[in-house]
């Protein structure tokens, strides 16, 4: 059966900063072993997705699991331990990431697990899990503001506006209906080293949103106002922003279910990913 390309953190199609480092197997710290009491950490106590039951003796065994990845890796900052549908093997959370471990630790893997029965790919499900961002935990008043039609519908943005796939993204949000935007300005300096000043002048502009369509359309940009903006920009609380939740290229999107992924979506796409159900609603 054929597997549905997954949204990973960074789709094809999107600019990717050099300096950013995903918690992945390059993550887990080799030291001298030592013990640990599994049952005193936050990650031995979340519970076993519905998906895989625990039954008798499995329990133990996940403990057993633990502790011995924890007393291989006491310095690798594991979030929760949980088992996977394939027997011997189980499932470390590592930041944002997830990491495939055996029973006794010494191997360790990363990579995509993949439920060929059913045609699902595990790993992405789960990612999706891990990356979800309650959208309105997001600071929507550190990002510029546009609406389209009666705005009903609400999407998050990172962009860096010298990133070509953002600028083919911008193109696309305006053929959008009844949508509201908000666009974080996240310039990836290492790459795109002119972003930083283009975004302050965008948000000082005085109309920002006008000004983030001319940017992205590659319009040049008032150098006196990129070199001295003249207001405080909220640029370096947004980078600050996208480490927390581990985004790491652009653009990144976010809709109101909290789900995000990666790239220049094309519209089709784009409309589907704004349309997913919120839970709960």
């Amino acid at each position: 059966m054929g597997l549905a390309a997954p949204i990973s953190s960074f789709a094809s199609g999107a600019c990717v900063n050099p300096d950013f480092k995903a918690q992945t197997v390059s993550a887990v710290k080799t030291s001298a072993p030592q013990k640990h009491d599994v049952s005193d950490t936050p990650a031995s106590k979340e519970s076993n997705p519905p998906s895989v039951p625990l039954i008798a003796g499995q329990a133990d065994e996940l403990k057993t699991a633990a502790e011995n990845f924890k007393t291989r890796y006491p310095k690798t900052k594991v979030l929760a331990y949980r088992l996977t549908p394939l027997a011997g093997i189980f499932e470390a959370t590592v930041g944002k990431e997830v990491i495939y471990f055996d029973k006794t630790a010494r191997f360790v893997f990363s990579g995509r697990l993949l439920d060929m029965d059913r045609g699902e790919d595990l790993t992405d499900k789960r990612l999706k899990d891990l990356r979800r961002i309650a959208f309105d935990s997001l600071p929507l008043d550190k990002a510029v503001k546009t609406v389209y039609g009666n705005g009903k519908r609400k999407l998050a943005v990172f962009t860096d506006v010298d990133c070509p796939f953002s600028r083919k993204l911008g193109t696309t949000l305006e053929s959008l209906k009844d949508v509201t935007v908000y666009t974080f300005l996240f310039p990836l300096e290492s790459i795109h080293p002119e972003a930083r000043g283009k975004s302050d002048a965008v948000w000082c502009a005085k109309d920002p949103s006008k000004a983030l369509s001319s940017a992205l359309k590659g319009e040049p940009m008032l150098k006196a106002i990129a070199d001295n903006p003249v207001c405080p920009s909220p640029v370096n609380d947004v980078l600050a922003l996208a480490k927390q939740h581990g985004i790491g290229g652009t653009p990144t999107l976010i809709n109101e279910a909290g789900d995000r992924t990666a790239g220049a979506l094309p519209l089709d796409k784009l409309e589907a990913f704004i349309n997913v159900p919120v839970q709960g609603n």
